[in-house]
């Protein structure tokens, strides 16, 4: 398999290296971000080294891939990807360094021996079998797998016919906020422009078009009439009791009744769910009112109503997205995965299956993950995110519940209510998304949207997307 490497510039303090290696320059194209590189005038030229190749870390290579670095005596060299909110827009080609002298066939690089970190994995540079090198005082970093996709988040592709291809650093697709028979929708990094607040994107053909916020408001506003998505209602109150069909509840405390300075007291609100032959579900919220990105604050308490008795669910002390019934009469119970501020909160995708006894088996208990994340539960345009037999497609970060550590389960799974799981596919970044025909499309990084089902993949740049009309 054809491996690739990256060199970077850094600040121009020298680089204490001693071994010298030979290096060849390469001799098939380079591009990035769809630009064909000038690989033979490039001030900072990539090399070949262990048939690996190398990319110069330079201040427009590192730019336009959305990655940045920084370097001193103490800390040594330190790469990580662009964490920048909102992300930067790379409207234009990458720049290239270029002279006009023609480069070399062979080089003489050194190995270096600073300390290196990527998105604060430590690397050993002495042990590591494509080490970073040093050359002309720039610091090259290899184009391993390791390095480029799994540390970096970059796209790294290599054909005899196209040579070798790097995409990062391109953000302008957010994710997909919905869709309908014949396209997806993406909110995207273009917040200033009202009239392209959304990317319409042709699932047949792939075309793109923008689309205003206003155009696309029904998207979100169906989410409230989703049959498995319940019903705002209101409960009886007898003093701090709140019953419903003069079923006991729950007993508001001190707390949940308390000003909190401008704040006010919690919100109160309660949303009835329809499970099928095992009752309904009543759901009562107790909401902060506090103006911050993240979680929904406050507490929520979710009932089983079931045969005249109610039981708390006391695997569900959050918000539940859908309550699905099954052909079986058994029924899902869904939280999505919330928001936070600079990512998601582990352990909020919760998945549950109440089985014709009336008892909910935890899916996250059963698999010992930290979260299941349902896929189609936040689409209000899937009439049902599972299938005729009751399956779901779910995702697995594959991080224990118990410790949070990694333990090698991530991926795409089908899911049945047997709680048997087949694994489909191992675990991609990007967001997993099941449209109104049950179909999976996965926005990946970098603008790139794959057809699970067709394996067809398209990537937009940046620039393209700017200047589109």
């Amino acid at each position: 398999m054809f491996l690739l490497a990256i060199w970077v510039q850094i600040v121009p303090t020298p680089v204490s290296a001693s071994t010298t290696v030979k290096a060849l320059a390469p001799t098939f194209p380079i591009q990035i971000n769809g630009t064909d590189l000038d690989v033979a005038h490039s001030k900072y030229p990539f090399l070949i080294y262990k048939d690996i190749t190398y990319l110069p870390m330079t201040w427009n290579n590192f730019q336009s891939l959305g990655i940045k670095y920084s370097w001193s005596e103490t800390e040594g060299l330190l790469i990580w990807t662009n964490k920048d909110i909102p992300p930067p827009i790379q409207s234009s080609p990458i720049v290239q360094d270029l002279t006009n002298k023609r480069n070399l066939g062979s080089y003489t690089a050194s190995l270096t021996t600073d300390t290196i970190s990527i998105n604060n994995t430590t690397i050993n540079n002495s042990t590591e079998p494509y080490p970073f090198l040093t050359y002309h005082d720039v610091t090259y970093m290899p184009l391993t797998w390791r390095f480029v996709h799994d540390l970096l988040h970059l796209d790294i592709k290599y054909s005899d016919a196209n040579g070798l291809s790097l995409i990062g650093g391109q953000n302008i697709m957010y994710t997909i906020i919905g869709d309908d028979d014949s396209a997806l929708y993406l909110n995207t990094a273009q917040y200033s422009d009202p009239a392209k607040a959304i990317l319409r994107m042709d699932k047949s053909n792939y075309q793109l078009s923008w689309e205003s916020q206003s155009d696309t408001d029904n998207l979100i506003q169906a989410n409230a009439n989703h049959p498995f998505g319940g019903k705002p209602i209101q409960l009886q109150r007898v003093g701090r009791d709140l019953l419903f069909n003069n079923i006991k509840l729950y007993s508001l405390t001190d707390e949940d009744v308390m000003e909190m300075g401008s704040w006010g007291a919690p919100v109160q609100t309660f949303t009835k769910f329809d499970a099928g032959d095992q009752g309904v579900i009543i759901s009562i919220n107790l909401t902060l009112q506090v103006a911050a990105i993240g979680p929904n604050y406050g507490r929520t308490f979710n009932f089983l109503i079931r045969n005249g008795l109610a039981t708390e669910l006391e695997f569900f002390h959050q918000k539940i997205d859908r309550v699905i019934p099954n052909p079986d009469g058994s029924v899902w119970i869904a939280s999505d995965i919330l928001p936070s501020r600079y990512g998601f909160m582990a352990g909020s995708a919760r998945l549950g299956l109440l089985d014709q006894e009336g008892h909910v088996r935890m899916i996250n208990d059963q698999l010992h993950e930290s979260d299941v994340i349902t896929l189609g539960i936040s689409n209000p345009a899937l009439p049902n995110p599972a299938d005729k037999d009751g399956s779901l497609y779910i995702i697995l970060n594959g991080i224990s519940q118990q410790d949070f550590k990694e333990q090698g389960t991530a991926g795409l799974y089908m899911l049945n209510t047997n709680l048997q799981t087949e694994r489909l596919s191992d675990h991609l970044f990007g967001q997993y998304y099941l449209d109104n025909q049950r179909h999976i499309f996965i926005k990946h990084p970098n603008n790139t949207i794959e057809n699970y089902v067709t394996g067809e993949v398209r990537t937009w740049f940046d620039y393209e997307l700017a200047q589109m009309k």
